[in-house]
């Protein structure tokens, strides 16, 4: 194996490793964050009917 070969591996896939990973974070920080609001919207449209 020539030196250097993991370094070079790391440093080209890891922003994109990085990048997906937050991706997941966002999407399902995003979809707690849809679902309260949704919860929220409907508690409060039941009370105004």
């Amino acid at each position: 194996m020539p030196d250097g070969t993991s370094v070079d591996l790391t440093l080209l896939f890891g922003p994109f490793v990085l990048y997906f990973v937050l991706l997941v974070v966002y999407y399902v920080w995003e979809g707690r964050r849809e679902r309260r609001m949704r919860e929220r919207y409907e508690s409060e449209g039941g009370r105004a009917q």
